[in-house]
């Protein structure tokens, strides 16, 4: 097969690299998600406790940060990071000695570790009718935040798919040159076509209005789209896990953690 009637991916990850500095794409848009997070829940919160908020929101959206490092490290590169433990927060190679970056964050870390210290924290400040509001407007706008981040991971030429034929198939250079389903993209258009889709039906269905049952709706959506899409994603593990891949096996896992989480602060 002409692997050169496909589309080939060699856009550079950086926005600016050199000998000073380096900084990429997926930073500037990951940083950009989390902000439009943020403002955005605080902006449809009630005003009376928005200082309350916005700390909350602060100390979540750290927890959120290390939680997301440490599911990556122990759950997709363990024999590594066992063995070097404080490159698990420090993003530096002890060994050859260099700065690394967070090269690895696990959207289900990130999601249980939000959802947990939003509750720890928020509880001090806010009944149990609000802190579901807050899950509710965070897990709406951090559609956005995911799609970005599958945008960036396009950047970075990672969350690859498998071999592919078809004609949307993508090759990406610097990762080998056989043409692959663009997963990152069919994952973050997903996300982007699922917030654009209740943010046009929440004023219509009042039902969605009521605390904690969007929360819910939307681990449900992305917890399908992700188990789903996994299965034309290249795995981001050697370890042999039977049937489904680790990254569905968490989906699972987590999506029944949070849903149980949410369902039991409406009692």
């Amino acid at each position: 097969m002409d692997y050169s009637l496909f589309y080939h991916w060699d856009v550079s990850p950086y926005l600016i690299n050199n000998n000073i500095i380096s900084i990429r794409i997926y930073s500037i848009l990951f940083g950009l998600g989390v902000f439009f997070v943020y403002f955005n829940v605080v902006k449809n919160f009630i005003r009376e406790k928005k200082g309350y908020l916005e700390d909350l929101l602060f100390k979540s959206i750290i927890i959120m940060i290390v939680s997301s490092r440490i599911f990556h490290c122990f759950f997709y590169n363990f024999d590594y990071y066992s063995q070097n433990l404080f490159e698990v927060l420090i993003p530096y190679n002890f060994e050859k000695g260099y700065f690394t970056g967070y090269q690895g964050l696990s959207s289900h870390g990130g999601a249980i570790g939000f959802v947990l210290s939003v509750i720890f924290y928020g509880k001090k400040k806010f009944n149990k009718p609000e802190i579901l509001k807050i899950l509710d407007l965070a897990f709406f706008y951090s559609l956005i935040l995911i799609f970005l981040i599958r945008l960036g991971n396009l950047f970075n030429s990672e969350i690859l798919g498998k071999y592919c034929t078809k004609f949307f198939c993508i090759v990406f250079p610097s990762y080998d040159n056989i043409p692959r389903y663009p997963a990152q993209i069919i994952e973050g258009l997903s996300y982007l076509f699922l917030f654009l889709m209740i943010n046009m039906l929440k004023e219509r269905l009042h039902f969605l209005s009521k605390p904690g049952f969007l929360s819910l709706i939307i681990v449900f959506s992305v917890s399908l789209i992700r188990f789903f899409i996994e299965f034309v994603k290249l795995p981001n593990t050697e370890v042999d896990t039977g049937l489904f891949n680790i990254a569905q096996y968490l989906t699972l896992f987590i999506s029944i953690i949070i849903g149980f989480i949410i369902i039991t602060r409406k009692r």
